[in-house]
């Protein structure tokens, strides 16, 4: 099986497979084959040398198979990485686990010497011929450079162009270089009466050249072949109609040189021939890839990050053949489109002399702001931005590092390492929604006394091996405030993060190989004990100051089940985990029902569904074929509340379940990207009722028991499972009838049933201890939520801003208090001299943030 980076490759300005989405409050951001097509097809920019490669270098554009630099004496250089080495012997599994016993190289990974492929243009005797290289088309499009720590030598604004044009190199024979995600294609442009067969090219670099029957150009190199499409050539005629003719390479494979050769045409028109370099490096293709996506929450732009190692100062031979200087060290780059994705804005490379990769990427909710994580391995105090941050050296190794842009993606705001004297890696990345904090997980080889922020946190002591970590900056990125481990004595690597919208309290999901101590927090959880094999997937939560670890579950079975997604019900609240496994049959937990409730063969995607406290396991369903599948994003639908899973696959044909319809029906070959979308039960019939809800009570007296009115269960196929949460004794009650009642003890239910279509649903709780509190019951049917909330005072169950609950809404102190907190007041200074204490205004901001749209901070 191919790794995530083997299945496709991607670039600053082109995007194919993402494998991390972040999730934005009001956003469904997994996008669909459409959007993925778009992205792919982008123009990449030709970025003019502003000092940042080798001097030699006049233009250069990053395709799938590396990058291609135009030269200042107008030569094509195409360079391209080596091979990623496999080192068995090396530890790996904290990165990613084995599967089926394959290593896994570890990041920044050794390579093979790179590649170079030289063309030059040259004449009848194979002298070179010079041209100069110019930008044609510019695009709105800019890059900049924050590589190292010297802001100096940082460049900013950096001009792209659509096109290179060499200009006339023969006479009347323009050449123009544009390149795309696909390819890299050299348009010559032959005016009327002149002789196409001047064009000769000398390809340096290559072992041997043939042509193929397909007519494509094959050039073979130590690392695979590189494939040149067959070329085409047109004419336009009066209408601008095109027409084709006939054209064929001309190969001399003793010289390395080729032309071409055309059937006939019209000599007093125009020709155009094109011949394309396809992105098809067959087996040595670079790491270059975006891991991560976001959606700007107000103006709706693309945000993508990831690493490429296809930049590089070390200019590849222009003669062609290895090149050990490329290849080593990777960048991080974060790029910006338009919503509609038909324009790259900018782009950011981000880095030091090490390797740099971003994993994780978050929009600020309020600012608007772009943070990005990942890990480094540049020194000192190399990395851009780290000075006056919360750690601004690297502890030694491999830190993790955490990243804060302006939205444009023109200034680098501030950077901070992460990091104690063993290795760590950043994995995901969420923004606080009320404080906008800025939470970062992934995991760290780091013992007690060097890993910052732990002392006082929920796990303040290393369990072994390799840990989970979960880390809490300010929004400046100016102190770390809080930081935890989160494992036992295996493995345990966190891959997903995200922060619950009511609550506040942090998830974090990923695998453990804990098998024989117990994953901190599982006792009590949905799974309490290890499922089998070597890794299984864990989810746990932590209160939003991470201090406590409030529980924990196992998800797996007797295979290996790893967790790489996570996401939180806008409206129920429930938690949602999704990831691959390879525990056959129906032994996954929960799949039962769900669905796709049986293995699909070798390794199937999954999904599933927790309660928000993570005590139960409602329903998870397989995703797969008989090839290999695995999800690695995973977003749920603002309104309609439907699950979006991302990932790929390699089942083959129509195998893959739910393919009949959709936009693409068939595997395209080899590993496929896929978008699935599931009923937020994860169930086979979807059993989501029609919206229900029960009328809230006010001024009721306090510590005493409430009944709701009977709802009405409608729209489902079949039973529903229902289960309830909330305030102390909640509780429910079901009847055929209209006239349900929770006053007979006998009916009351806590756990987990089932509920049918037409059927009647009461709630119960008793109500607040204390005067003027809210208090609130859930009653969870199928995939939708039905709220009972009650009172002692006036209810703030609405938009009600009757904070101190006198029934009046007085501009000297609720409305004195409404204008502070609009104006960014926090804590005491929002209620000083108004008489309405803080505890009263901390108690009652939640629900009106909840109900009133507004999102006041602490």
């Amino acid at each position: 099986m191919k790794s995530n980076r083997n299945i496709c490759r991607c670039f600053v300005g082109a995007v194919c497979v993402f494998t991390a989405w972040a999730a934005l409050p009001g956003h469904a951001n997994a996008p669909d084959a459409a959007t993925l097509k778009k992205i792919n097809r982008a123009t990449v920019p030709f970025v003019v040398n502003a000092g940042q490669w080798d001097a030699r270098a006049a233009f250069a554009a990053q395709t799938f198979a590396g990058t291609v630099f135009v030269t200042q004496d107008g030569a094509l250089v195409y360079s391209l990485p080596g091979k990623p080495i496999v080192d068995e012997s090396r530890e790996s599994d904290a990165a990613q686990p084995s599967r089926r016993g394959r290593g896994i190289a570890k990041a920044p990974e050794q390579r093979t010497p790179g590649w170079s492929l030289t063309e030059r243009f040259v004449d009848r005797d194979n002298q070179p011929l010079l041209a100069k290289a110019h930008g044609f088309r510019p695009q709105t499009a800019q890059v900049n450079y924050f590589i190292g720590n010297d802001e100096a030598k940082h460049q900013r604004g950096v001009s792209t162009y659509e096109r290179v044009n060499l200009g006339d190199i023969y006479p009347g024979i323009n050449v123009q270089v544009r390149a795309t995600g696909n390819n890299v294609e050299k348009i010559f442009t032959v005016a009327p009466t002149q002789n196409p067969a001047q064009i000769k090219v000398k390809l340096s670099g290559a072992t041997k050249l043939e042509v193929n029957a397909e007519g494509a150009l094959i050039a073979h190199t130590d690392n695979g072949p590189v494939v040149y499409t067959a070329p085409i050539a047109f004419q336009e005629d009066a209408l601008g109609n095109k027409e084709s003719v006939a054209v064929y390479y001309a190969l001399n494979s003793e010289q390395n040189t080729y032309g071409f050769t055309l059937d006939v045409y019209d000599t007093q028109r125009p020709l155009v021939i094109d011949p394309l370099i396809k992105s098809t490096y067959l087996g040595a293709l670079g790491d270059d890839e975006a891991t991560a996506i976001a959606i700007h929450p107000s103006t709706g732009d693309v945000y993508v990050a990831g690493f490429t190692n296809s930049s590089t100062t070390t200019f590849p031979g222009v003669n062609g053949g290895a090149q050990s200087g490329l290849g080593g060290n990777y960048d991080a780059f974060v790029s910006r489109f338009s919503a509609d994705l038909t324009t790259l804005i900018k782009s950011s490379y981000l880095g030091a002399l090490g390797g740099d990769r971003a994993n994780a990427l978050a929009v600020h909710p309020a600012t608007g702001e772009i943070y990005v994580a990942g890990y480094t391995t540049s020194t000192a105090n190399t990395f851009p931005g780290v000075g006056g941050s919360a750690q601004g050296t690297n502890a030694g190794g491999l830190d993790a590092f955490v990243s804060r842009f302006s939205a444009d993606l023109a200034t680098l705001i501030k950077s901070s390492y992460l990091g104690g004297a063993g290795t760590e890696e950043a994995n995901a990345l969420a923004i606080h929604p009320a404080t906008g904090e800025v939470y970062m997980a992934g995991y760290t080889s780091s013992d007690t006394t060097s890993f910052p922020g732990v002392s006082g946190g929920a796990q303040g002591n290393f369990g072994g091996n390799y840990d989970a970590f979960v880390a809490r900056f300010s929004a400046d990125l100016t102190t770390l405030i809080k930081s935890s481990y989160l494992g036992a004595g295996g493995s345990d690597v966190a891959k997903a993060l995200a922060i619950h919208p009511a609550t506040g309290d942090v998830y974090v999901a990923g695998f453990t190989s804990v098998a024989t101590a117990s994953f901190p927090g599982v006792s009590g959880g949905a799974q309490g004990s290890f499922g089998g094999a070597v890794y299984d997937a864990f989810v746990s939560r932590l209160s939003a100051d991470l201090t406590t670890l409030i529980k924990s579950s196992y998800v797996g079975a007797a295979g290996d089940d790893v967790a790489k997604a996570l996401a939180i019900h806008p409206t129920t609240g429930e938690v949602y985990v999704a990831g691959y496994t390879n525990s056959a049959t129906t032994t996954f937990p929960g799949v039962s029902g769900g669905a796709q409730g049986s293995f699909g063969g070798v390794q199937d995607a999954f999904v599933s569904r927790f309660s928000a406290d993570l005590t139960r396991l409602i329903k998870s369903s397989y995703l797969g074929a008989a090839g290999d599948d695995e999800a690695n994003a995973l977003a749920i639908h603002p309104t309609t509340g439907e699950v979006y899973l991302a990932g790929y696959t390699a089942s083959a044909t129509t195998s893959f379940p739910g393919v009949s319809g959709g936009a693409q029906g068939s595997n395209g070959g080899g590993n496929d990207a896929f978008v699935s979308r599931f009923s937020a039960d994860l169930t086979a019939n979807d059993t989501t009722p029609a919206p229900f809800s029960f009328i809230s009570q006010t001024i009721v007296p306090v510590a005493s028991v409430r009944t709701s009115n009977p709802a009405l269960i409608s729209g489902i196929i079949g039973p529903a499972n229902i289960y309830v949460d909330g305030a102390f004794g909640s509780s429910y009650c079901i009847s055929a009838a209209n006239n349900c009642s929770c006053d007979v003890s006998g009916a009351l239910l806590t756990g987990p049933s089932t509920v049918s279509n037409g059927q009647y649903v009461c709630a119960r709780h008793t109500s607040a201890s204390t005067p003027n509190a809210v208090t609130q019951t859930n009653v969870h049917v199928g995939g939708a939520v039905g709220r009972f909330f009650v009172s002692t005072g006036t209810a703030f169950t609405s938009c009600n801003l009757d904070i101190d609950g006198d029934s009046l809404i007085a501009g000297g102190k609720e409305g004195l208090i409404l204008l502070r907190a609009m104006l960014g007041f926090t804590g005491a200074a929002t209620t000083a001299g108004t008489g309405i204490s803080a505890a009263q205004w901390a108690f009652v901001r939640p629900t009106i943030n909840a109900n009133c749209g507004t999102n006041f901070a602490p």
